[in-house]
């Protein structure tokens, strides 16, 4: 695998976003491996883990063509911010778990083997109090929407986790609109961590977040803005410490250059977030989205005071030699 010449300083997800969930990397170092179909990447990418306000969910359709309704005790559905499971009755809950069963975190399911129950998939949950982010895998039910449609966080009052989606045993809800409450449902890497595989869509697989969350994602060109579906942007996914492609996932914020970002997929399409020491003077804050650039124009200026066009890549690899980013030369 290929090294960086230049070393620089990402924030990267414990697991699925909240801003508050990120946390450094030691480097941003490249990789010589491309976004073919069926690759696999290690990245602790960013992206938003919010629920919605409304309870269709079931394991198979109905007359109307929708999912059947799962809801708290209460009637009432999560919103997938506070993490509570549902009503308990009266029960003091005053952690960001509300009254999940504590077991569903010392007794996770595994996600390649997806070893839950009949009617269950293994996802992904949001459990650290003050996050989130995705960062622990539980059994949920199964849902019945197929990945690429639009789907909701909903309460699930049937596993101890409280918690599961509208997708199907194949795909995971992600990129939930606060607004809306829609997502959409992203294929779930089969197969194992060694040889993944997307057997829906054929798409690159991303292991993020540590291995907690595995998604079949499209691969993108950094150098290529707008490349990437609307709300997404081009963000590199890791292999170990170093880059082993882009990949399009839904953007935590759209920081431009100079301005503070708290993860890897912070800043706009476009840009990455790097160190203040390798961004420069105008940096203001630990650290700063600056943009990509390719190392082979020469009539491209960096706006950062006294920063240069740094290749990120060694020269002879095969697909990112001339993918660089604005920074300050050592």
């Amino acid at each position: 695998m290929t090294r960086l010449t230049h070393m620089t300083t990402l924030l990267a997800a414990l697991t699925l976003l909240a801003p508050l969930g990120c946390t450094k990397r030691s480097g941003l170092t490249g990789g010589s491996e491309g976004a073919s179909d069926g690759e696999s990447s290690d990245t602790d990418t960013d992206t938003e883990a919010t629920g919605s306000d409304t309870n269709d969910a079931s394991g198979g359709d109905d007359e109307s063509g929708t999912c059947g309704s799962l809801t708290g005790s209460d009637g009432d559905t999560n919103d997938g911010d506070d993490g509570d499971a549902g009503d308990t009755g009266g029960e003091d809950c005053d952690t960001f778990l509300g009254c999940m069963d504590v077991a569903c975190l010392t007794n996770q399911c595994d996600w390649w083997a997806q070893d839950c129950g009949a009617g269950e998939k293994c996802g992904a949950i949001v459990s650290t109090p003050g996050g989130g982010s995705w960062d622990a895998n539980v059994c949920m039910s199964v849902g019945c929407e197929p990945p690429g449609a639009p789907c909701m966080k909903v309460d699930d009052p049937a596993v101890c986790s409280g918690q599961t989606d509208t997708c199907d045993a194949t795909s995971i809800c992600i990129n939930v609109d606060a607004d809306t409450g829609i997502g959409t449902c992203v294929e779930m890497c089969t197969g194992s961590p060694e040889d993944p595989a997307c057997p829906q869509t054929g798409l690159q697989c991303a292991q993020l977040n540590g291995g907690v969350l595995n998604l079949c994602v499209p691969g993108c060109d950094p150098l290529l803005p707008g490349s990437c579906p609307d709300g997404e942007a081009c963000s590199p996914a890791y292999q170990g410490d170093s880059i082993s492609s882009f990949i399009c996932f839904p953007a935590a914020a759209e920081g431009i250059s100079g301005e503070s970002c708290e993860c890897a997929n912070c800043c706009a399409d476009g840009h990455t977030c790097t160190s203040a020491a390798s961004y420069g003077p105008d940096c203001a804050d630990d650290l700063c989205c600056t943009e990509y650039c390719d190392v082979t124009d020469l009539a491209f200026t960096c706006v950062g005071q006294g920063q240069q066009c740094i290749a990120l890549f060694d020269p002879n690899d095969p697909n990112y030699a001339n993918v660089g980013a604005c920074q300050i030369p050592t």
